[in-house]
């Protein structure tokens, strides 16, 4: 079936986080090359991003400290991310998807303040959709039935075989995306997206992609 509408995860797949952990490890007085290698070091032995933080800062409790923070700090950067955190190639590629008709939505993991800061970006997409704002998150399966209402309000009647969900992870992204019945395409970029694309189940991926521009080729060729 061919593909109608183009969803985006939002870290690591249209944000780059860099400058956000960059932020963190500073705040923690921790040189970069330390707090990146100890991160990465930590999710290739299977252990979470939280497991990271924690070893580098023990006890550390993201809501707690991100709420300190913000006291701290009310006006600043801080763990949030803006225009200048963009990924290069996301305004052009998402260009060439729209002028040749697809829909383009953004779903993702992600605060609510997320929202208002990727509206403030006139990314021309037809929805965007927060996790924290809806109540569910991925992996689950709430998640993308809800991805599918949000892509229905721009394309009524669209079935899950038509829509293509791009993200950085396989556990997160492709997988679920799968389950779902929707085609998925997954990045390689980001703490995550390396290290996914080389494991045995990035085969269940439609397309694996270097950027955003192989995503559009990839979606244009079966529109």
């Amino acid at each position: 079936m061919a593909i109608r509408t183009v969803v985006f995860d939002v870290g690591e797949t249209l944000v780059d986080e860099t400058r956000i952990f960059a932020r963190w490890a500073d705040r923690f007085e921790i040189p970069h090359m330390a707090f990146f290698g100890t991160i990465g070091g930590v999710l290739s032995d299977g252990g979470t991003l939280t497991d990271g933080f924690r070893l580098l800062v023990p006890g550390f409790d993201l809501a707690a400290e991100s709420a300190r923070w913000h006291a701290e700090d009310p006006d600043g950067e801080r763990e949030h991310f803006g225009e200048k955190d963009l990924y290069p190639d996301v305004r052009p590629a998402f260009e060439t998807m729209r002028g040749a008709g697809l829909s383009l939505v953004i779903a993702g993991n992600q605060p609510p303040e997320a929202g208002p800061a990727l509206e403030a970006m006139g990314l021309g997409v037809d929805g965007i959709g927060i996790s924290d704002t809806w109540g569910v998150k991925k992996p689950q399966e709430e998640f993308f039935d809800r991805v599918l209402e949000l892509s229905a309000v721009a394309r009524p009647g669209i079935a899950a075989e038509e829509i293509l969900y791009v993200g950085d992870r396989v556990d997160n992204d492709v997988l679920p995306a799968r389950r779902a019945g929707m085609a998925a395409a997954l990045l390689r970029r980001g703490i995550y997206g390396y290290r996914h694309a080389a494991s045995a189940e990035a085969g269940a991926a439609d397309v694996i992609a270097d950027d955003l521009h192989a995503v559009a080729e990839w979606a244009l060729g079966r529109a």
